[in-house]
């Protein structure tokens, strides 16, 4: 038997690593090794309450069999990240040189000169030095809100291309809708259009081989974005590719937040109504959306794809600024926290977010609370049901501070709110895959796009009301003097919020 108090001063040294790991360790390793952690402290408390309180000689041998055999894989798992931190200058500078020979075969961008104030301006050169994707200015963009337009959108589009489809998704799943995608694409593929379908090995592990297999029979190309034993092997388990991207021969490009699954059409009984949004775009702005598709290809591949086919010509009278941003684990500066942290900020007027999982940084939180505090109009929108239970008890766990620094909350209560969408001022409008969240800012590869459009962003306010209009908001009057029970579900809901 284990002395219990060995145990318990083990407890005590492993909270002291805590503390200090944020200190001693760059964020890029803390990000990735924290859920190991975590899990490794829950096995502790577990296998300290079985040795205490079980004699069971077979018992405790068990126990202690499974706690050596779960360090031993952490120790592994947090070697692996330590290592993938310090090969990230090789694999940025591989990637580099691909992304660079791409943009030799780019056309020439139209510059245009656009009527931007210096906020719009700011933020653009933000981006632009961050992640080196410049402001497009000849673009016509389309907003849609409804599930059911959205695929109907998606669909049109695929059964349009002529000379090649390029698909990437988080969640790829093996239903109604899924199999309509997969049709289509295998008929688009025997009509003689290049067809390559990239989806997360993790978000899409569920998905058959016989799925896979016969898109593969009528040439459409199947990669998977590290595979579940990949990405163990590779201690890159944490990190997934959540983007959404579509793009139509290199003319079209569509990205948002919907996968492709049954309960984003309101097919699911558990969830109901699904509330999302996609933005269309045609224009300059697809080429950046084409380069960022074609370099996760190479990841998942290792094929480089120099076409001039895949960036085509195209002549579009329309002026309508558009920025592309990506984040990833493999730069380290959060470029999409950047953005939403530069367009909270900077409002003057109003700001506007849609996000399912609200988990904020301190800077996030300081950002939101300044910005109320000046006596912009803060309004943050996020599910009354989230799609896991403990999401919505680290997403509560923020509410006070907001609303004592006069944020306006509300929780939507007519199914699950997925938009990701924050708007500024009425002019500057982001859509895309990530949401306001720890794993969206530091861990998995994201991209959203930025549109400083007055109109559009007009469009996204009315849905923003209609969000609200459908919600309950949520007062101080409700954390006046909070159950115990409510306390308890934050405090629970903090521990996980690395990791959501």
């Amino acid at each position: 038997m284990i002395n219990f108090l060995t145990i318990v001063t083990w407890l005590f040294i492993l909270g002291l690593v805590y503390f200090n790991l944020f200190d001693i360790i760059p964020d890029a390793i803390i990000m990735g090794v924290y859920p190991y952690v975590l899990f490794i402290s829950l096995m502790l408390v577990i296998s300290t309450v079985i040795l205490r309180f079980i004699e069971n000689t077979l018992v405790v041998n068990i126990t202690k069999a499974i706690f050596i055999a779960t360090s031993i894989f952490i120790f592994f798992t947090f070697v692996q990240i330590w290592r993938n931190v310090h090969l990230l200058n090789n694999y940025q500078e591989d990637r580099s040189t691909y992304m660079d020979q791409l943009m030799q075969i780019t056309r020439e961008r139209t510059y245009t000169d656009v009527d931007m104030n210096d906020k719009q301006v700011s933020i653009s050169k933000l981006i632009e030095a961050n992640i080196g994707i410049p402001l497009t200015y000849r673009n016509t963009a389309s907003l849609f809100n409804d599930s059911k337009e959205i695929f109907n959108e998606i669909i049109k589009e695929i059964d349009k291309a002529q000379h090649h489809i390029h698909m990437e998704f988080f969640i790829v799943r093996d239903d109604h809708i899924g199999n309509k995608i997969k049709d289509l694409l295998k008929q688009k593929a025997q009509e003689g259009v290049e067809v390559r379908f990239l989806y997360d090995g993790l978000g899409g592990h569920r998905l058959s081989k016989s799925f896979r297999k016969e898109l593969q029979e009528t040439g459409v190309e199947v990669a998977a974005y590290d595979g579940v034993a990949t990405s163990i092997l590779k201690g890159k388990l944490n990190h997934r590719n959540h983007r959404k991207v579509v793009v139509i021969d290199g003319k079209v490009a569509m990205t948002g937040g919907v996968n492709l699954g049954d309960e984003y059409l309101n097919r699911d009984e558990n969830i109901g109504n699904w509330e999302d949004a996609l933005i269309k775009l045609e224009g300059e702005a697809v080429h950046w959306l084409q380069k960022v598709f074609l370099g996760d290809w190479y990841y998942a591949t290792k094929k480089k794809l120099l076409l001039e086919d895949y960036f085509p010509e195209m002549k579009i009278d329309d002026t309508l600024p558009v920025q592309v941003v990506t984040s990833g684990y493999d730069t380290h500066w959060n470029e999409i926290s950047q953005t939403y942290f530069s367009m909270i900020t900077s409002a003057q007027e109003s700001v506007y977010i849609a996000t399912p999982y609200l988990i904020l940084t301190d800077s996030m939180l300081k950002a939101l609370e300044t910005t109320a505090l000046r006596g912009v109009n803060v309004n943050i929108v996020v599910p009354r049901k989230p799609d896991w239970f403990i999401v919505g008890w680290a997403n509560s766990s923020y509410f006070s501070k907001l609303l004592k620094s006069g944020v306006n909350i509300y929780q939507y209560d007519n199914g699950f709110l997925h938009a990701k969408a924050l708007m500024v001022d009425n002019k500057i409008l982001t859509i895309g895959s990530a949401n306001l969240n720890t794993r969206s800012m530091h861990l998995d590869y994201e991209l959203n796009t930025v549109i400083y459009d007055e109109k559009l962003s007009q469009e996204m306010l009315t849905e923003f009301k209609d969000y609200i209009d459908k919600s309950i908001e949520i007062t101080l009057d409700h954390y006046k003097n909070p159950p115990i029970s409510q306390r308890t579900k934050e405090l629970i809901g903090r521990l996980v919020v690395p990791i959501t």
